[in-house]
């Protein structure tokens, strides 16, 4: 009982300091507003865009798609950029990024996230696509940070060894197939001539009408490859960055801080006063 009554007392005193210092904390709470609206009109503005991407890194490296490790080496390649960013070393982001350092210097923060779906059982797996999240203080040099990070990825030395094999593998691969698909006609033709049925087997079934066949197998198999080989480049926009034009403005947040930072700081000068003056 005697705790709530301590309790009571201790914030009608409180309550009775606040009423008694009202306008010192009211001048302190608009001087702290105004401040952050003043820096917020006199700093350098800065935009936001985003963009969706994917990488072949992945099936350059023969990885399996486990979880979020499909594009996790592309996404640490783009944070890695962000260590540039953060020391203010421009001249090692524009070599990075194949840009003049003028430009590298407006970029302001860049990040990279795997995305993930949701299915049935409200449970999330790894997309094979990735966003990448972009700031910067140009936000007329959006397309070149684009093909800078193309130029990135396209001339680093870890993925240059990988995509290049990965290509003179399916190089192989695709002759090969032809190879065999050339010595499946040739036995056909043998066999038509000799009267011998030779012939390829073709086998329908079930409901999905699935086509088993020797030479459309590997014709299948060598589309497969081809599709693979143009799509999975080491990065590509599936949805380039958006065109932004309206600057980020932190002002209701920083507003609030500032409003906040200020009402202690006067309940310490008001504090302060009331002492000196018993």
């Amino acid at each position: 009982m005697t705790d709530e009554l301590n309790l009571s007392e201790l914030f009608s005193n409180f309550v009775k300091f606040i009423s008694r210092n009202s306008r010192l904390l009211l001048v302190f709470m608009g001087a702290g507003i105004i401040c952050v609206v003043g820096y917020q009109k006199f700093k350098t503005p800065y935009y936001e865009t985003k963009a969706i991407c994917m990488s072949g890194i992945s099936e350059y490296e023969r990885q399996e798609q486990i979880e979020d490790l499909s594009q996790r080496t592309a996404i640490d390649l783009i944070n890695h950029l962000q260590i540039n960013i953060e020391n203010e070393d421009y001249l090692a982001l524009s070599i990075s990024l194949g840009l003049d350092i003028e430009i590298a210097s407006a970029l302001r923060n860049i990040e990279a996230e795997q995305l993930y779906q949701q299915d049935m059982n409200e449970k999330f797996y790894a997309l094979n696509k990735f966003e990448i999240v972009l700031s910067t203080f140009d936000n007329t040099s959006i397309d070149q940070f684009e093909e800078g990070l193309i130029y990135y990825f396209s001339n680093n030395s870890f993925i240059k060894q990988y995509h290049n094999s990965y290509l003179v593998s399916n190089t192989e691969i695709i002759n090969d197939i032809n190879a065999e698909l050339e010595m499946l006609d040739k036995i056909r033709l043998v066999g038509a001539e000799n009267s011998l049925d030779v012939s390829s087997v073709n086998i329908v079934s079930g409901k999905s009408s699935v086509v088993s066949n020797q030479i459309i197998l590997l014709s299948q198999l060598r589309e497969d490859i081809k599709t693979k080989q143009d799509l999975l480049k080491p990065l590509t926009f599936v949805q380039n960055f958006a065109k932004v034009n309206q600057k980020e403005d932190d002002i209701l947040i920083l507003g609030f801080l500032g409003a906040i930072l200020s009402f202690i700081f006067g309940l310490f000068v008001a504090l302060v006063k009331e002492v000196k003056t018993i």
